[in-house]
């Protein structure tokens, strides 16, 4: 199986946040952004740190509360 070179796990960002060297990259949810990541790999973004990603694992976008508006939003950057 081939490596993943880089995927963005989050295509709303306006910086990208994308996962490095992965086995393999499923999207099970795009309008909620949310990832399967196979194997060892990185989550690299501009603006914010990198993580190393040691098993296999989920990601999704960050949902916060907007108290303003009453409702859950995602979170922006």
């Amino acid at each position: 199986m081939e490596d993943i070179k880089r995927i963005n796990v989050a295509p709303s960002s306006t910086e990208g946040h994308f996962v490095t060297d992965a086995k393999k990259v499923v999207n099970l949810d795009k309008i909620n952004e949310t990832f399967l990541v196979e194997g060892k790999s990185k989550l690299v973004t501009k603006n914010h740190t990198t993580l190393e990603i040691k098993e296999d694992c989920l990601i999704t976008c960050q949902v916060v509360y907007d108290p303003f508006l009453k409702a859950f939003e995602k979170s922006k950057d």
